[in-house]
């Protein structure tokens, strides 16, 4: 079996993680893929999805535009280059993972002139595909899609009426950190006492953090000793927390720790407690994961998969966007040590147990092969 993924963006963000990481649990469990990519179009300093794949080892090929933005010559360029390149390298499974790949990827391949190959999407929305004419067209030619959850996956079921076969729900992987930490206290000014409230992620409007920075000014008037730490950056920092800190007059109990690479890992289990309202534009929530892989308990809103990921009252607590409710459970965990242990030490198993790349590559390699030995195509 040869599988080609697309993905028409080079930023490390949003899908790229998954997709990426897929590709090289997939190699690694003998699979014939590869990963082609928008190459990165300027020298970019940060992490870039080509670096990644490099550095993974994963095959490559960069020899597609995937230019998600308008260009009719590129998009041109690559509807012939993908055919070509499909039936040159004798491709049994396209597996796209954007609109714009997966759009590219019909056109290109509906009219061959042989047994084309199965076209996978992978459903990385927060809120599920965009119930449009559009979308409804290019699902109906597509031959599997693929969610992180069960949720997205009921709602796409219901609207775009695919039949249950045709799907697959793969658990969200994790790569489980085996280095050294440190405690990050010192570095924030934080003293040695204090309880650290954590929140990591792109600091725009939608994250909710309206309701998380509330919820601390309450939790400052009920506990002492306890400080807001928030990671991220974002264009729109202002309007999302700077302007909302000055209107609560708490800016002296929240720490703006930026964005933070290097000592990621340390920073994140320094947390006694961390907090996601909604999670990004992908919907898998990799910030919550990784955090509870360290054995720090959540409290998360019901939104999108959220409620999946932390089982309430198992190993973290799951609230509605109410600041109350979400004051009166942080307010739980940090006032009693032996239950954020607990929540600490089950988030932590259900990473190493559950969150496993392996497990969904081969779900994955199992889905492809079923769909394969059906022998049809575009019949969603």
């Amino acid at each position: 079996m040869k599988i080609l993924q697309l993905l028409s963006d080079w930023k490390w963000t949003g899908p790229a993680e998954p997709v990426v990481s897929l590709c090289e649990a997939l190699t690694k469990e003998g699979a014939d893929i590869t990963i082609a990519y928008r190459k990165t179009p300027f020298d970019f300093p940060e992490r870039t999805v080509e670096k990644q794949v490099k550095e993974r080892g994963i095959k490559y090929h960069e020899g597609f535009k995937l230019n998600r933005y308008f260009s009719v010559k590129d998009w041109y360029f690559d509807i012939k280059a993908i055919k070509e390149f499909v039936t040159d390298k004798k491709i049994d499974v396209v597996h796209t993972n954007l609109s714009h790949d997966h759009t590219i990827a019909i056109v290109s391949l509906i009219f061959f002139n042989k047994k084309r190959p199965l076209i996978i999407r992978t459903d990385h929305k927060r809120e599920g595909l965009p119930q449009n004419i559009l979308m409804r067209q290019l699902i109906q030619k597509t031959d599997g899609l693929v969610t992180y959850s069960k949720k997205i996956m009921e709602k796409d079921l219901n609207y775009f009426q695919i039949p249950v076969e045709k799907t697959c729900i793969i658990t969200p992987g994790i790569k489980i950190f085996k280095g050294p930490v440190r405690d990050l206290r010192s570095v924030w000014g934080i003293k040695p006492y204090e309880k650290v409230i954590g929140v990591v992620g792109r600091l725009k409007p939608d994250r909710g953090y309206d309701v998380i920075l509330k919820a601390f000014k309450i939790i400052l008037s009920r506990i002492e000793h306890v400080k807001l730490v928030i990671m991220g950056r974002s264009s729109q920092i202002e309007k999302s927390i700077k302007e909302p800190l000055n209107n609560l007059g708490i800016e002296q109990d929240v720490i703006l720790a930026g964005y933070i690479i290097d000592d990621y890992f340390s920073a994140i289990s320094t947390f006694d407690v961390f907090v996601m309202m909604n999670a990004g534009s992908d919907g898998t929530a990799r910030a919550l994961r990784e955090v509870m892989s360290m054995g720090v308990p959540a409290v998360v809103s019901d939104a999108g998969m959220l409620p999946e990921l932390v089982k309430d009252g198992i190993d973290g607590f799951v609230v509605s966007a109410d600041e109350y409710q979400l004051a009166e459970k942080i307010t739980m965990i940090l006032k009693n040590n032996d239950l954020r242990y607990r929540f600490g030490a089950m988030a932590r198993q259900k990473a190493l147990t559950e969150w496993d790349y392996s497990k969904q590559a081969k779900r994955i390699l199992d889905f492809y092969e079923k769909l394969l030995s059906k022998n049809k195509r575009g019949s969603l």
